[in-house]
């Protein structure tokens, strides 16, 4: 892990259910998805910190592990620290490597399920890269129609992922001349982040603790979005983070009736100078 992974800023959380367990995808600031190394761990009943020794001394993946400082629970507050992410490119590879038998007894089926899904989802992304088209044709015709179509789908989609990448280094420089006009800067997107997340806390203290935190947080999240009809919030157009403070002023003010709004609502949004 070098230096550079320090300067990573997580934008956007994107919450899934995996098997009845609720996982967080975490977009950065370097455009990739990355997950916890502990939500997963957590998940399997597996050492986090263990693991995060594996993936160190694992050169294929070592570099896809980065450190990401990140609000965390501390007593009752919550605060900002180091943690470990992986990305989730190198996921199914991880799991791959975890030797079920070495775990205890008691989550050796879950670590196993864990595997079988994610090496079958691996297989049916990257098979168009392993192996030549005849070859795949042929499986096909002993796969059954539903997992052929299944496969010639994501055939599909892995092609058009592979051309996206290589026009990404365009579209990000595109985006990065657009965007300096149009939308948000960064000091920006760090308030309206923290904004959002103290909505999410406002939700998770009505429900009483009955809703996990992370869900309180993705539907705060989802409901922006929804709002302002963006894909992330880092996209809020500037001459609209007026409304979207107000908005979020008083999403807090219904679910913490009389409660003092936050630090952040008070700072003053910076605005841009070009």
């Amino acid at each position: 892990m070098s230096d550079q992974d320090q300067e990573l800023g997580l934008i956007q959380d994107f919450s899934f259910e995996f098997y009845g367990e609720l996982f967080v995808a975490h977009f950065a600031s370097d455009r990739q998805f990355y997950i916890k190394i502990s939500d997963v761990c957590n998940g399997m009943g597996l050492d986090a910190e263990g693991q995060r020794q594996r993936i160190l001394n694992d050169e294929a993946i070592s570099d896809k592990l980065v450190v990401i400082k990140a609000d965390t629970v501390y007593r009752d507050s919550i605060r900002k620290r180091d943690v470990a992410f992986l990305n989730i490119r190198a996921l199914p590879y991880w799991l791959g490597t975890i030797d079920a038998k070495r775990v205890k007894p008691e989550i050796q089926a879950t670590v196993v399920r864990f595997k079988r899904s994610f090496a079958e989802t691996a297989w049916q992304i990257y098979r168009s890269d392993l192996m030549p088209s005849e070859v795949l044709a042929e499986m096909d015709m002993y796969e059954g129609p539903e997992r052929a179509e299944i496969g010639q789908a994501m055939d599909r989609i892995r092609s058009v992922t592979k051309r996206l990448d290589q026009l990404d280094g365009r579209m990000a420089a595109i985006e990065a001349r657009m965007s300096s006009d149009a939308i948000i800067n960064t000091r920006q997107q760090w308030q309206i982040k923290t904004m959002i997340e103290a909505v999410g806390e406002a939700l998770y203290e009505s429900k009483g603790g009955k809703v996990p935190k992370t869900q309180c947080h993705a539907l705060a999240q989802n409901d922006f979005k929804q709002q302002f009809q963006l894909p992330v919030y880092s996209l809020l157009p500037e001459q609209r983070i007026d409304e979207a403070v107000n908005y979020l002023a008083q999403r807090y003010q219904h679910l913490k009736p009389g409660a003092k709004l936050p630090e952040v609502f008070s700072d003053g949004i910076q605005q841009n100078l070009f």
